[in-house]
């Protein structure tokens, strides 16, 4: 008897390759705010629009997205996304080496995004589509720690390359920043070419038998509670992820090096001088993003073993526990204790881990049909929540001249995240009365 094979596991592992992608596009972002302050002397606030041009896309195209999603189908819509995906890494030569401006730069961000934004319409719920409804928070989460593998790699990338040598503002030099991302938009054309030869299983051949099921929700998107506070609890915690990468480094900075009023270092944190060391980082700012390198292992490892948690403590409940843990770990980076805080603030990142894909996925079961045009509402949400997030708290930083402060932001991101894990039984319930109502 020959063994029973998955028939969506190739599948799934092929999908799993744009989840490194965007990780790693995204990842950069992070490096990239401390390193536009300090060679083309942005503020910290101008510097959140790093993250503005970025989430943009999500916001205005991920709706046309979906609905170019349902008329090519799920793999033309992923070529798409890796075509729009190269060009704007690319765009970063002329940014670099012709216009040499922070404009420039946001404008090949810009269109890289627009890529992104694409392809994750599509790759989000194809992932939960291919298996039983009740693995798709599961399967999504395995799905994203390759995301998180390249979390890893990209704050080294940047530690290295951005950061490895001392910046000179008055003859700036974008070499280092331009390599990474050819390099990147040569890899996503080799995965373009690698699409274009395969093919993946079309979800609308099975509609009988995975969307149109007898507890398929055929009502409404607005009359169903589960998936209407999925979407907000999901902008709110974009907003929480988005607004800790973009200024993790400026706060480990600030809370493990004390300066006096005259800005000479008085005293360093025992750890990270030894963690600089260990890394051999060149200056503070590396030992800095070196340490969010950690933090980012600590999240692939929470993406990791969050599937397999997920077996024995129902999604909805382990994300409560992971948001009132973050809420701990986010009052203590608030407390701001000089040489303590910026050691603890990692773990924000292991219980972030599973916020992403069980939102996505809890919001968007028993949906049917609808789920593509769900899943784009969920993929606005993030853009809504990454095109303010970065922005407000470098707002806050600027206006009470303390980087923990703006972490009050990420605070009630986890907040509502705890909430809506805690009410998922009774928001699907009132789905379930509201769809037979209107069936």
């Amino acid at each position: 008897m020959k063994p029973t094979r998955n028939p969506f596991l190739f599948a799934f592992l092929m999908v799993a390759t744009l989840f490194f992608i965007w990780g790693f596009c995204h990842s950069m972002l992070d490096g990239l705010n401390k390193y536009f302050q300090q060679i083309l002397k942005v503020s910290p606030m101008q510097s959140g629009f790093i993250q503005t041009s970025v989430f943009l896309p999500y916001l205005f195209l991920a709706f046309p997205a979906a609905l170019v999603n349902r008329r090519i189908g799920y793999q033309r819509s992923i070529l798409l996304g890796l075509a729009i995906l190269a060009t704007g890494a690319f765009l970063f030569i002329p940014a670099g080496l012709v216009f040499k401006t922070f404009w420039a730069f946001l404008a090949a961000l810009f269109v890289l995004s627009t890529g992104l934004a694409t392809i994750e319409v599509a790759a989000n719920p194809y992932v939960t589509v291919l298996g039983p409804k009740d693995g798709a928070a599961g399967r999504l989460s395995v799905a994203q720690a390759f995301n998180s593998c390249a979390y890893i790699l990209a704050p080294f990338v940047s530690g290295v390359l951005l950061f490895g040598h001392t910046v000179d503002p008055e003859h700036p030099d974008f070499h280092p920043l331009i390599l990474p991302y050819v390099v990147l938009g040569c890899v996503v054309l080799a995965i373009f070419g690698a699409f274009s030869f395969i093919h993946l299983p079309t979800i609308e051949e099975r509609a009988d038998k995975t969307h149109e099921t007898d507890d398929s929700f055929k009502a409404p998107l607005t009359r169903l509670p589960h998936f209407k506070w999925g979407v907000f609890a999901q902008f709110l915690y974009i907003i929480s992820q988005i607004g800790i990468n973009s200024f993790a480094q400026s706060y480990i900075l600030e809370n493990a090096i004390v300066k006096d009023a005259s800005g000479a270092t008085t005293s360093t944190a025992p750890l990270f001088a030894w963690y600089g060391s260990f890394m051999h980082a060149a200056t503070p700012e590396a030992t800095a993003i070196f340490v969010v390198t950690f933090a980012m292992v600590l999240y692939a490892l929470g993406r990791f073993t969050g599937a397999p948690l997920a077996r024995v403590v129902r999604p909805n409940l382990l994300l409560a526990i992971y948001g009132l843990a973050n809420c701990v770990v986010i009052l203590l980076a608030i407390a701001d204790l000089k040489m303590v805080s910026w050691a603890i603030l990692p773990l924000s990142w292991f219980f972030m881990s599973i916020m992403f894909p069980f939102i996505f996925a809890m919001s968007i079961r028993n949906l049917g049909p609808q789920t593509k045009i769900a899943a784009s509402f969920q993929v606005m949400a993030v853009g809504a929540a990454g095109s303010i997030s970065a922005v407000a708290m470098g707002w806050l930083w600027q206006h009470y001249h303390n980087v923990a402060i703006s972490f009050t932001l990420p605070l009630i991101g986890f907040i509502a995240t705890t909430i809506y894990g805690l009410a998922y039984p009774k928001l699907l319930e009132k789905s379930t009365r509201a769809a037979q109502a209107g069936a």
